[in-house]
Formats: C-alpha cells, structure tokens, sequence
C-alpha cells in the first residue's frame, strides 16, 4: 500500500510542472484576428477615345445649276424627311410641263376618236397603232417635264439638323456648290479603337460607358453595334463603333468621347492593406497555421482601395491573419477571432498555388 502512494505522488510531482508549461504557453500565445482569404481577378484599365458620328449625315447639292428663288430653312432647326429646302428659278420648267399635259391630253382624245372609228372600220389598225404610240411618247414627255421641274427643289432626304449655308435667295449655284449638311442626331456612333484584348466587351450587344470631353462628369451608356472584319497586325488595335441615345440632342458629331475598358485578368490573392507588411527583401503576410503564424513572402500586382492583390504561395482555404501582426514571429503559438465581414466572401475557381513567384 506504501509503495502504491509512493508511485501515485511521484507520477503527480511529474505531471504538474507539464500541466504547469501547457498554461504558461497558453497565456504567451498572441490574440490575432484573421478571416478566410478572398481572391479576385486583377482588373486591366484601357482607355480608348473616339470620335462622334450621326446616324446619317449627308451634304446637300443642287441638281442643276441655275438661279436661287427661294431658300426655306434655318440653320441648326430641325426638318422632316421630303421638306421643301430650296428652289431655283423653274418658270421655264413649270412652262414645259403645261405644254406636255396639253400634247398628252391631246394625244389621249385622239386614240379615243380613232378607237371608236377602227370599231366601225372607217380608219385601219395601223393609224390607232399610230396614235397610241403618240400617246405614250406624250407621256413620257411629261414625266420627263416634270423630273426637270423636281429638278429646281432640294428636299430633306431624312428627318434631322439642317447645318450652315452660305447660299442666299438670289445667288447663282451650280451643281458643286454645296448648299447644306442634314444630320441625323437622335443618335449617335462612336467610333474608337481598342485592344485585341478587348474582344470580349466588344460583341455586338455589349454595354460600354463613355464620357464625353466637354461635360467630364457625365456618363453615357453605349451598346455596341459594329466591329471591323480584322485586327490591324501593326498596332494590334481593331476599330468598333458604339450607339449612343442622344433624345435631347445634348452631343454633336464630331464630339470626342473616353471609354474605359475593364477588362478581367489573373485571379490573385486579396489582401487588406493593413494586413500587408514590408520586410528587407520584399513584403509580406501572416497565415493562421495550427495555431501558429506562419510568414508567407508575396509580391504586389494590384493595388485597388483599401486592399492589395498579391502572389505567392497562398491557397483557397488558408486563413489569413489581419489584425495583431506587427508583433508576431514565425511560428509563435497563436489564439485567434474570426473578424466580421461585410460581405459574404465570394467563392472564384483558384489554382493551388495562385501567382507564385516564379512561376
């Protein structure tokens, strides 16, 4: 019985001072906070610039030469397609389809008359044929009378923005004086190159934001409508065009707007600025590993606010030590809090090792 409480008192003395050491370690190991590590794809910005275009846009040009008689609009208002712009002097014209409606009234009574004589044979098949020939050739010529009186008016081909003109009531034109520019605005093209990169943002149907120079606070959303057959082999830039709405008629042709592309690249680690250190060679992060802090060396490829997105050997699943780490070493012996998120963190597909270097 001796013996037994000797062994039992000395197995106690033994495990005391261990249970003693276990405290000890407890109470020296660092409360850290840390949360679960985010990943998220680094994001490239391309600025393209481009240049405005309407809808439709046409230069307006007289037919004939001859003497203006009348100019029927101001420039910068709004016109409707086939609205009477200008006419020049017609009087001879006007003259000539009165003749040709005479001659083809004439012409007509005449294959009445002979029609009804053939009937009763007092006239032979040939003279009818005769005079319906004369008939038919009256009507042309008044058809071609009147494409010659159309001829002194320029009409509106479209509904737009009639431009300036130097052409005065009076003036002399010829065909190459230029008379005005109609501009269809409720839209406009925007015309800009981009990378190869780009490709993906371009597809017909894709939403882009511009901003034009003269108003740099405004936003307009753009979809795009047409992309070039290739890509230029020299620059490795291909030409898109994007449509705006423009019911206001806020933006003019010719106005030049910037289109920032976002485009996704790599996926990489996402690190609270706080959390990332700097040593001798390069900067660094803490790990939560078996409860102990592990360093992990990475390296910067973004910078986005309030956060950095860097490489290294990190991994989905690692748990990433955020507040208390100014203090720590490798390998000190760790307790640690779960920090409260704001957002959920979201779940990306990411390789084992995501951006090691050299790799």
């Amino acid at each position: 019985m001796t013996k037994w409480l000797t062994t039992l008192l000395f197995a106690s003395s033994l495990l005391m001072p261990m249970a003693s050491q276990a405290q000890q370690r407890e109470q020296r190991a660092e409360l850290v906070i840390v949360q679960p590590l985010q990943f998220e794809r680094a994001q490239q910005v391309v600025e393209a610039v481009g240049t405005a275009q309407a809808m439709r846009s046409v230069a307006l040009y007289p037919n004939v030469a001859d003497r203006v008689t009348g100019v029927h609009f101001t420039p910068g208002e709004h016109v409707d397609a086939g609205e009477l712009l200008l006419e020049l002097d017609a009087r001879h014209q006007r003259i000539a389809v009165q003749q040709a409606q005479i001659t083809l009234r004439d012409a007509e009574r005449k294959v009445t008359r002979l029609r009804k004589s053939e009937q009763g044979g007092a006239v032979p098949q040939s003279e009818l044929d005769d005079a319906i020939t004369a008939r038919d050739l009256a009507a042309i010529a008044l058809d071609q009378a009147r494409v010659e009186l159309d001829d002194r008016r320029v009409y509106a081909p479209f509904a737009g923005v009639v431009g300036l003109t130097d052409v005065e009531v009076g003036d002399r034109i010829t065909e190459q004086t230029l008379i005005t520019t109609i501009d269809d605005r409720s839209q406009l093209l925007i015309e800009f190159t981009a990378p190869e990169s780009a490709l993906p943002l371009l597809q017909q149907g894709a939403e882009l934001r511009f901003s034009p120079w003269a108003f740099a606070d405004r936003q307009v959303t753009a979809t795009a409508v047409e992309l070039d057959s290739r890509i230029d082999p020299q620059t490795r830039m291909i030409r898109a065009r994007a449509k705006i709405p423009n019911p206001n008629d806020e933006f003019l042709p010719g106005m030049s707007f910037r289109a920032t592309l976002s485009l996704a690249g790599e996926c990489f680690a996402v690190i609270p600025e706080a959390a990332l250190l700097w040593g001798a060679n390069s900067p660094y992060v803490w790990l939560a590993k078996q409860q102990t802090a592990q360093r992990i060396e990475v390296q910067i490829e973004q910078r986005l606010a309030g956060r950095v997105l860097v490489s290294g050997e990190l991994h989905q699943g690692d748990i990433l030590i955020t507040e208390g780490v100014q203090s720590l070493r490798d390998g000190q012996a760790i307790r640690y809090q779960h920090a409260q998120l704001d957002e959920p963190v979201a779940e990306q597909e990411v390789p084992a090792a995501v951006g090691a270097s050299g790799e």
